[in-house]
């Protein structure tokens, strides 16, 4: 059955302008370590309804139809597709269902965010000042070779929920001059504890991502910190403080901006990655389309 997509893999990298013979064994060979990283994937996969460990600082709920793959398995098949390496990756939850995402779990140290400014929000004023600052990326993109991508609407309106201190969004941000329904959009879900947070990051085609919202919101819900690194625990050590409003309109750290970059201009080959990872898992996906 594998040779089958990986026949479908190599069929959708042709389709890239420049393609030869070269780019079709590359093609072939990356498609087998994608198969290797895939099934080392499905020996430790947790399905849920279950309960992960996540680094020791908080537990994550899996809801029925999702599966969380730990390190160094998630690394290892991010790598096989390409995506940056991130040393803050944790994991990635995947669909034992029929859907069709990804959601790259990271954990980053050091920062505590003040959500007094979340009580004021407007989410025009928030769309406006993303959007200037995604026009004001653009030329280091271009410099790094990545490409250009506008804001134009929410894809999902910021929500901060202040009990839970849990923050949501997302924004379609296609290529510049693109159709918003090509190539992968994302949704932003941030869990805050005393000393770092949570980044969770659903990836899926821009066309279906809509409707995989509620998933994104039941993921995040289930993100519970222990005792010690909640957010209202006093912090251990050193942490800076920065405004809730920087995980919206902020430029991201350096790699992670890289990655982002990578979803945008490598789109083709990541849904073809999760399509054997869905396949392989059984949970056969709907054909993928742009």
């Amino acid at each position: 059955m594998f040779a089958r997509y990986l026949l479908a893999i190599v069929a959708m990298a042709v389709l890239l302008p420049g393609y030869g013979v070269a780019q079709e064994a590359e093609g072939v060979r990356k498609a087998q370590v994608l198969q290797q990283a895939v099934e080392a994937m499905q020996k430790v996969l947790l399905s849920g309804p279950a309960v992960a460990n996540l680094d020791n600082r908080a537990t994550l709920k899996l809801p029925q139809g999702t599966g969380f793959v730990r390190q160094p398995e998630a690394g290892a098949w991010a790598s096989a597709s390409g995506y940056p390496s991130d040393p803050n990756l944790l994991g990635m939850l995947v669909p034992t269902s029929e859907q069709n995402w990804v959601v790259f779990i990271n954990y980053r140290a050091g920062t505590r965010f003040d959500d007094a400014d979340a009580r004021g929000w407007n989410a025009d004023d928030l769309l406006a000042r993303l959007k200037t600052a995604t026009e004001e990326g653009n030329a280091a993109r271009e410099k790094r070779g990545e490409p250009q991508i506008e804001v134009r609407d929410w894809l999902v309106k910021p929500r901060y929920e202040e009990m839970q201190h849990t923050l949501i969004w997302g924004a379609v941000s296609p290529e510049k001059g693109g159709e918003p329904d090509e190539g992968t959009a994302n949704i932003h879900g941030y869990a805050l504890g005393n000393e770092g947070y949570f980044e969770l990051t659903l990836v899926s085609p821009a066309a279906e991502v809509p409707s995989y919202v509620p998933v994104a919101q039941s993921i995040l819900a289930g993100v519970q910190f222990t005792a010690g690194n909640r957010y209202q625990d006093p912090a251990k050590g050193k942490v800076e403080t920065r405004p809730l409003t920087n995980l919206i309109t902020a430029t991201p750290p350096g790699l992670w901006a890289t990655a982002l970059a990578y979803l945008k201009a490598n789109w083709l080959w990541l849904l073809a990655a999760l399509l054997v990872l869905a396949v392989l898992a059984g949970s056969g996906l709907r054909a993928l389309r742009r």
